[in-house]
């Protein structure tokens, strides 16, 4: 008996061929549109109804019978360009291939219904035909395993179009919101034929889809044209500069590619996700980004953005070279491995070299700009300039949100560039090309650090001369000296207290509070104080109270003072700050000798606490500074090579 053998595709296969596959809403909605560029569609029309969560897409192309809808629309594979009754009759060069785009709908919404209308060649109807198509019921013939799904037929009077074809898409799933202006600017940017030129309109909500829509240009700074006629690119563009590169891939085979490659001017300027040199053919984007199959790392790769048409990837009678998804190519195919060197040793390897030296020079003339940095640059020997400006522009090129950033690393780059130029060695600079370099930059930074932290090391070391200073003075004639220098060297009452600021209107306020309190004063209570300051640092609001160094103090007596200092300061900052938090007040007493009881002085110092207030006593205000700081010094015994240097100065 003869034997008989069946191939049979499950329907759980359409999972795998579209309804799962589409990743977002632009791509979906593209092979919706290029199916009514196949259709010789003059007009789409895409409408988005977000209270209602429906999209419709409605194009004016010939439209299709019931065969057709079966034969091509509803054939998964229908294989349209070896249909010769499918072939564009104006000779549009069709985009579909597989047949299995109009399966990416399932991937946006649980609801599709097809209106078509076929006309003859004198306008007159032909067909009506429309169906509706629910995932649910797919699904529901996969668990069945049935061999074929039947769409719901829809209603003739339900069909309202005159001509073409219009799809609803209802039941719209969670992540299939969509806002009109990422979509334009998307869909915009995923074909190269929409537009008059091409007699393709793309409406969205009732508003063409236009070149401006792709939002490329206005950000360009330079731009390189690629190729046959792409001079027009640089119309558009307004760039500051630009070239022309040759587009010949392949003479032999007659593989080309025509388009533009541009930088912007900042890093921000990209979006994320559109860093990256898209390639179309035939008028639709085949692969989303060749960029980071290029493993580009230099740091003008950062801020590429351009559009390669290269229709040799798609030939009708070569192997379909896109992935399933119709996203990216297949990445082994010996013309995209083509593409890959031709794009990196012609392009950007040219990009590279050329925006170097344009931006050095453009962006160096706008670090410029600043006072600061011409001030310094203009008192440079003339043989330096040109190191500097380089370095300024480097320093501009790197992609770096934060503008403070910048700044700094340009105030530090000017002291490494006078390091590097006493050591005759500003040939360094010109080695700073790729986003590592930033790194190596930094590594250079560290003769900086070591310079701050030579300077610092000297200011500790003047600091602690003062103490040895103030330690030889006799204890009586300590609380003198001390008053004429602590209230504006807070560092002797905390090392982070760099420098002493007020606000001299809070100030003149807190004193004429004081002056209140003051008159209540006994005349013991008066004498017995050197005097009382108000002063900022860290945040902090402080006020500092010396007695003389032979006054005796009762606890009792500085925590009532103490409070009453408080109150006075407090009314003075809510009037001025009304937000001010009360914790932030530090009250510190210089005292001659420890508070009455001596013999508590845990609890003491626990009583003041409570309020925000502490003391000190002139000798240990002197030896605890002092060895704060020593052990600073202590501590930092392999002295840095700077500093070594500056010590046999």
């Amino acid at each position: 008996m003869k034997k008989e053998y069946k191939l049979t595709i499950d329907l759980a296969t359409l999972n795998h061929l579209g309804i799962g596959l589409y990743s977002n809403i632009p791509a979906v909605l593209s092979e919706v549109v290029a199916n009514a560029w196949d259709a010789d569609a003059k007009l789409v029309d895409i409408d988005i109804d977000t209270a209602n969560e429906v999209i419709t897409v409605a194009d004016d192309g010939w439209g299709m019978t019931e065969q057709e809808i079966n034969d091509r629309f509803l054939k998964v594979g229908y294989r349209k360009r070896e249909d010769k009754k499918a072939q564009i009759p104006t000779g549009r060069l069709p985009m579909g291939r597989k047949g299995i785009g109009k399966l990416a709908l399932f991937s946006i919404a649980n609801s599709i219904e097809v209106h078509s209308v076929k006309l003859d060649k004198h306008g007159n109807i032909v067909e009506r035909n429309g169906f509706i198509m629910r995932a649910t019921d797919i699904e529901e013939s996969i668990k069945k395993k049935q061999p074929e799904y039947k769409p719901e037929p829809a209603p003739e009077n339900r069909i309202k179009i005159k001509k073409g074809t219009l799809l609803t898409l209802r039941e719209l799933k969670s992540d299939a919101k969509v806002t009109e202006a990422f979509l334009r600017r998307r869909l915009s940017r995923r074909f190269s034929v929409i537009g008059k030129s091409t007699g393709f309109l793309v409406r969205i909500n009732g508003k063409p889809i236009t070149v401006e829509d792709r939002d490329y240009f206005s950000r360009l700074e330079y731009i390189w044209c690629v190729g046959e006629g792409s001079d027009a690119y640089l119309k558009q563009s307004k760039t500051q500069r630009h070239e022309e590169l040759s587009g010949i891939v392949d003479d032999a085979h007659g593989y080309k590619v025509s388009g533009w490659v541009g930088t912007t001017a900042e890093h921000k300027s990209l979006e994320e996700g559109n860093n990256g040199i898209a390639i179309l053919a035939r008028g639709k984007v085949i692969h989303e980004n060749i960029l980071p199959d290029l493993k580009e790392g230099r740091v003008f790769s950062k801020y590429v953005i351009g559009e390669l048409r290269a229709d040799f990837l798609d030939l009708d009678d070569h192997d379909d070279i896109a992935t399933s998804d119709r996203q990216s190519v297949k990445e082994t195919d010996a013309r995209y491995q083509q593409l890959k060197v031709f794009v990196k040793d012609e392009i950007l390897n040219r990009i590279g070299n050329v925006w170097t030296e344009w931006r050095n020079e453009d962006k160096g003339a706008e670090a410029l700009k600043n006072p600061a940095i011409e001030e310094w640059f203009k008192a440079l020997k003339p043989r330096h300039q040109k190191y500097a400006k380089s370095l300024l522009g480097k320093i501009a090129s790197f992609p770096l949100q934060d503008p403070d950033f910048r700044k700094t690393l340009y105030q530090h780059g000017i002291l490494a560039f006078e390091t590097l130029a006493a050591k005759d060695n500003l040939d360094i600079l010109d080695n700073f090309d790729s986003h590592e370099d930033l790194h190596r930059l930094i590594e250079l930074f560290k003769d900086i650090d070591e310079l701050e932290a030579a300077h610092y090391w000297h200011i500790t070391k003047t600091r602690v001369a003062v103490l040895q200073k103030f330690e030889k003075i006799a204890p009586k004639a300590r609380e003198t000296v001390i008053r004429d220098y602590i209230f504006d060297h807070l560092w002797l009452l905390h090392p982070s207290w760099e420098r002493a600021s007020t606000d001299q209107r809070m100030e003149q306020s807190v004193t004429k509070e004081w002056k209140k309190i003051d008159a209540k004063l006994t005349r013991d209570e008066k004498s017995g104080r050197v005097d009382i300051r108000y002063r900022t640092a860290a945040g902090k609001h402080i006020i500092i109270e010396l007695k003389k160094y032979d006054r005796k103090v009762q606890t009792v007596e500085l925590y009532a003072q103490i409070q009453k200092y408080k109150s006075a300061l407090k009314k003075c900052l809510n009037k001025a700050y009304p937000d001010v938090d009360e914790h932030n007040i530090e009250v510190i007493c210089i005292l001659g000798s420890r508070p009455e009881p001596r013999d508590a002085d845990k609890e003491n110092r626990e009583t003041l606490r409570a309020i925000g207030a502490r003391y000190i006593t002139y000798d240990d205000l002197i030896r605890q500074t002092r060895e704060s700081y020593a052990d600073y010094l202590d501590k930092n015994q392999k002295i840095s090579r700077i500093q070594q240097l500056v010590e046999r100065i």
